[in-house]
């Protein structure tokens, strides 16, 4: 079943590669029976003829599948002079988290708007959870911790940041409204950089903007500015470091936005701010969900 979806949502491509490498294979054909004939080669049936035509056919039509399905992992969407826009598919946290250095680069976290650090492993055992161990924002903070940095570093190296560039907040909840966590709430797409390891930077992108549950919430609209700001912030930032960016607002952000959706919404700001990319974005969609979304779409 997970196969059928997968090639489902990569029918076109299927049938560009299939038309590409069927069309390359019969003029390999024409060249060579313009040389010799198919008795050369002892075929002397037009059944045999026939079945040579559809093995071609049904080899390309394998070839397409199997290239486009299993093989393909990054697809270039947009290139112009010294900015580009790949589409891949990878696991964002082991390009964060690389053994050694393999060149400089950028890693944004969608975090929520107060830029927490406390990790819920058990949401249910919470009555106000901050942030679940599942998303980005708590896979980063995990594999932070794994990797020898501290939460106590963390929220030092942030707070020298917001400090440094004076970044002001937009509001600072009570203890009744917030009582776990940060209570000091950043604008959406406000962007905060904590240096990594081996030559990797984060950008933590703040998106989400909890409620009085604790729970994440954003919208489309809050997407649509995030990305936008953090283009103008990478525009400014970046230096022409490749950069790398999941999809936004499908999962517990709450925005709404199915796997399909966001990619089509990140395509579109990046496409129509494309004056803003002096380098290599990467939209990265997590290798198990290629059921779900097309690097091709």
């Amino acid at each position: 079943m997970k196969f059928l979806n997968i090639l489902e949502k990569n029918l076109k491509q299927v049938w560009k590669v299939w038309f590409a490498v069927s069309s390359s294979l019969f003029s390999i054909l024409s060249i060579i029976l313009s040389f010799l004939s198919w008795e050369d080669f002892g075929i002397t049936k037009t059944s045999a003829k026939l079945i040579a035509f559809i093995i071609i056919i049904l080899f390309s039509l394998v070839t397409g599948v199997f290239w486009t399905c299993f093989i393909t992992k990054k697809h270039v969407y947009w290139s112009n002079g010294d900015g580009k826009i790949n589409i891949c598919y990878a696991d964002i946290m082991k390009i964060s988290f690389p053994w050694k250095s393999k060149g400089k680069k950028i890693v944004v976290i969608p975090v929520n708007t107060s830029f927490d650090t406390i990790v819920d492993e058990n949401l249910a055992s919470c009555d106000r959870p901050l942030v679940s161990a599942t998303t980005v924002h708590g896979l980063w903070l995990k594999n932070m911790i794994k990797n020898g940095t501290s939460i106590a570093d963390i929220d030092l190296a942030i707070d020298r940041y917001i400090l440094n560039k004076n970044i002001r907040c937009v509001k600072e909840l009570t203890i009744e409204e917030k009582s776990r966590g940060k209570r000091k709430c950043f604008e959406n797409g406000t962007t905060v950089i904590i240096e990594g390891k081996n030559d990797i930077t984060f950008f933590l992108l703040a998106l989400s903007e909890f409620d009085e549950n604790n729970r994440a919430q954003s919208s489309k609209e809050d997407v649509v500015k995030c990305m936008k700001e953090l283009l103008e912030f990478y525009d400014i930032n970046g230096q022409g470091y490749e950069m790398y960016v999941t999809l936004v607002g499908t999962g517990r952000s709450r925005a709404g936005l199915s796997h399909e959706e966001s990619l089509q919404t990140m395509k579109s700001i990046f496409s129509i701010y494309s004056h803003k990319i002096h380098g290599t974005i990467n939209i990265v969609i997590y290798s198990k969900d290629k059921e779900k979304v097309s690097i091709f779409s």
